[in-house]
């Protein structure tokens, strides 16, 4: 097998400096040039790579949609919507047609890599071209946060944090060595928690800041985060995740070498939403709940897409809120600005915060 351009890139600065932090690396394998997000084409959904839930069933796009109309009744009518992290723009199209004929406001869509989209839809190369405050509606993502790069940080014996960096052993291969944190920083992202010795954390240093950029653009509305993870004290439970959340995608299997098929592969790792409740509620944000993917979809009424439904779409259903997979392992945050989120979704059907 050819070698691809990321790991070309990443040698080259190992080459260079001697050891890069695993940030870089990440960054270099999704985003960089030849990166497994930067082309057009997504290698997501059922003969891909990995499925998300947004995209496995029209059925996810068609309960956004109800949430749409339902906030449209709430604001006096109109309802915008921004989507952050289209991908294929699966879920988008779905949401779409569930709407055909309706009347709504503005439908925005953003991502790192601009893709083709319906005619109707405004896409904007950068979130910094929608004015703070522009947005009266929803603004959604669907696992935007768990693709964003991570450093990967080590407990040490006398409570601080060394850094798993990435060099290249004596045969050559790509392999961690432990040194000191490459910003002293990182630190801050586990405010509250200690790691154990030598265990393993994966910290986002751009998750709060890109959700704070979200948060801005709503002026009246709902921001609904879906993403793998857990509030941060049980993220880190050593008792669980000793050695982080990290897991590399391949064929519909999942690994934990992300020092491979670099560019080649999906790197993901799971999101600390208590970081992204804080930075929404600094935002004058309102924390709704933050809940189960299972729990949102009833919710949002997703049985009343089955009624006389054929047995796809039941099984479908089952998938999405299958509480073994992603029903309960997708978690869904939702904060609100402006707006009575209980003549939007069903509350008492989502629980406390989990």
């Amino acid at each position: 097998m050819a070698v691809s351009q990321p790991e070309k890139e990443v040698r080259r600065l190992i080459a260079e400096r001697g050891r890069i932090p695993f940030f870089e690396l990440m960054e270099i394998c999704l985003y960089g040039d030849g990166g497994y997000y930067s082309g057009l084409e997504l290698p997501i959904g059922k003969s891909g790579d990995f499925v998300t839930g947004s995209s496995f069933s029209p059925l996810f796009g068609r309960s956004t949609a109800r949430v749409v109309d339902r906030l449209s009744d709430a604001l006096g009518g109109r309802c915008d919507y921004l989507e952050c992290g289209y991908g294929a723009g699966t879920h988008l199209r779905s949401l779409l047609e569930a709407r055909a004929g309706r009347s709504a406001g503005r439908v925005v869509a953003w991502d790192r890599v601009r893709r083709p989209l319906p005619a109707e839809v405004e896409s904007v190369e950068s979130l910094a071209e929608i004015a703070d405050g522009a947005i009266d509606g929803l603004i959604f993502s669907y696992e935007l946060f768990d693709a964003l790069a991570v450093h990967r940080v080590v407990g040490r014996e006398d409570g601080g944090l060394d850094e798993l960096w990435v060099t290249t052993g004596d045969d050559g291969e790509l392999i961690f060595t432990r040194a000191e944190l490459s910003d002293p920083t990182l630190s801050s992202l586990l405010a509250g928690v200690q790691l154990e010795a030598d265990q393993v954390a994966d910290v986002s240093p751009g998750a709060a800041a890109l959700y704070r950029t979200i948060a801005r653009k709503l002026r009246r509305g709902l921001v609904v985060t879906c993403d793998y993870g857990f509030e941060r004290r049980r993220l880190v439970d050593a008792r669980v995740r000793r050695y982080g959340t990290l897991a590399c995608y391949s064929r519909q299997r999942v690994h934990r070498n992300p020092l491979v098929l670099l560019g080649r592969q999906d790197l993901t790792a799971h999101v600390d939403f208590t970081s992204l409740r804080e930075a929404g509620e600094a935002e004058g944000l309102h924390t709704v709940t933050l809940s189960r993917q299972a729990l949102w979809l009833l919710a949002t009424s997703v049985f009343e897409d089955l009624e006389g439904a054929d047995l796809t779409t039941r099984e479908e259903a089952m998938g999405l809120l299958d509480g073994e997979g992603m029903g309960e392992d997708i978690r869904v945050l939702v904060q609100a600005r402006g707006v009575e989120a209980e003549a939007v979704v069903a509350l008492d059907l989502l629980g406390g915060r989990s």
